[in-house]
C-alpha cells in the first residue's frame, strides 16, 4: 500500500481529498435531512414554531445598505402556526442568541421570550454599532439564532452579512408575517440644502449649511430642500397612515390617486427630508401574511422609491 502510495503521489492526494469531500458532504447532508425530519415530527405533535427569516438549517442574508456609522437594527419574526387553523396551542418558551465580531456590539431587544396561543407573533431585534471606523467595501457577519425549550426544542437560525456602502440617501422595509402595519425608513445623509427658489442673497443652486438653514424663516426653509422623495405603491396592497406627519407635509406635485370601490386611495406622493436625518412612513398591509421586509427578506421592494437630492 505504502508503495503504490510512493508510486502515485498526486493520484493518492487526490483519491484523498475527494474521499475527505464525500465524507464532509455526507455530515453536513445528514444533518441537513436530520433537521427537516425533526421538524416534521414535531408538526405531527401540533408544534409550530417557524419565522420569515430563521430555519431549521439556516438562512443567509446579505444587506449592502449600512452607511457603517450609524447603528443598523436587525428585526426578526417569529410565529406559532402553519396556517389560520394549525397552531401551536400551548406556550411557546424559547431563548435568543446572537454573536458578532468585535468590531460591532450586538444589542439584543430581549434575551428570552414567551410566544402565546393568542399573539400569533413575536419579533425581537438586534442592533448592530460600530466601534470602529468603516469604509465602503467593509463586511459584518452577525449570526442569531433562537431555541425553543417549551413544550418542544427547536433550533433555529440566520446569517446576515452587512456590507458599508457610503450613499448620500438609503431606504429599508421593516415588516413581519402576522404583522398588520410595516415601516419604511428613509436615511439621508446629505448634510446641507440647496435652494430651490431665490431668495434673499441666496440664487437658485445655492448650498445652504445646516446652521444657515435653521436662522432661516419658515418661509424661506421652504425655498430650500436637502432631499426630495417620492413613493409609489399599490393601494390594493398597502395603505399609508394618513396621519403621518410626511404624508401630512406632502408636495403638491406628484401627488395621485386611485379609485377602487368607488373611493379613492393614495398610490404615489412627495415630500421633503431634511438634511442629515432619518424618517419614518407607517403603511397598513391588506395581506398580513405577507412579509414586504426590504432589502433582507425581498430583492425588490413592494414600495418604489425615487429622489432628488442636494447638489
Amino acid at each position: 500500500m505504502m508503495k503504490f502510495i510512493r508510486e502515485h503521489r498526486i493520484a493518492s492526494m487526490i483519491i484523498l481529498v475527494l474521499l475527505l469531500v464525500f465524507f464532509l458532504a455526507t455530515v453536513v447532508f445528514g444533518r441537513y435531512i436530520k433537521n427537516i425530519v425533526n421538524e416534521f415530527i414535531l408538526e405531527t405533535k401540533a408544534f409550530y414554531f417557524n419565522s420569515s427569516i430563521l430555519a431549521v438549517n439556516g438562512k443567509n442574508f446579505s444587506i449592502t445598505n449600512w452607511d457603517g456609522v450609524n447603528s443598523y437594527p436587525l428585526t426578526i419574526d417569529l410565529n406559532n402556526r402553519k396556517s389560520d387553523t394549525r397552531y401551536t396551542t400551548t406556550d411557546i418558551d424559547y431563548d435568543i442568541y446572537v454573536s458578532c465580531p468585535s468590531t460591532v456590539t450586538c444589542t439584543l431587544s430581549d434575551t428570552e421570550g414567551v410566544l402565546h396561543p393568542e399573539d400569533t407573533s413575536d419579533t425581537y431585534t438586534i442592533t448592530v454599532t460600530p466601534l470602529q471606523n468603516f469604509y465602503e467595501g467593509d463586511t459584518v457577519v452577525v449570526n442569531t439564532w433562537v431555541v425553543s425549550s417549551s413544550p418542544y426544542a427547536k433550533t433555529m437560525s440566520a446569517t446576515y452579512t452587512i456590507g458599508v456602502e457610503k450613499s448620500d440617501f438609503s431606504y429599508e422595509i421593516v415588516d413581519s408575517v402576522n404583522s398588520k402595519y410595516l415601516l419604511i425608513n428613509f436615511t439621508n445623509a446629505i448634510s446641507y440644502y440647496e435652494v430651490e427658489q431665490a431668495f434673499g442673497n441666496y440664487s437658485q443652486g445655492d448650498q445652504v449649511s445646516l446652521d444657515d438653514y435653521s436662522n432661516l424663516s419658515d418661509t424661506d426653509k421652504a425655498k430650500c430642500f436637502s432631499a426630495i422623495v417620492t413613493v409609489q405603491y399599490d393601494p390594493t396592497i398597502l395603505f399609508v397612515d394618513m396621519t403621518d406627519k410626511l404624508f401630512l407635509s406632502r408636495l403638491n406635485t406628484n401627488y395621485e390617486e386611485q379609485t377602487i370601490g368607488g373611493f379613492q386611495y393614495v398610490k404615489k406622493f412627495s415630500f421633503k427630508v431634511n438634511a442629515s436625518s432619518s424618517n419614518s412612513i407607517l403603511f397598513y398591509k391588506n395581506d398580513v401574511t405577507q412579509n414586504y421586509t426590504y432589502p433582507i427578506v425581498n430583492n425588490s421592494s413592494i414600495i418604489t422609491v425615487s429622489v432628488i437630492s442636494a447638489n
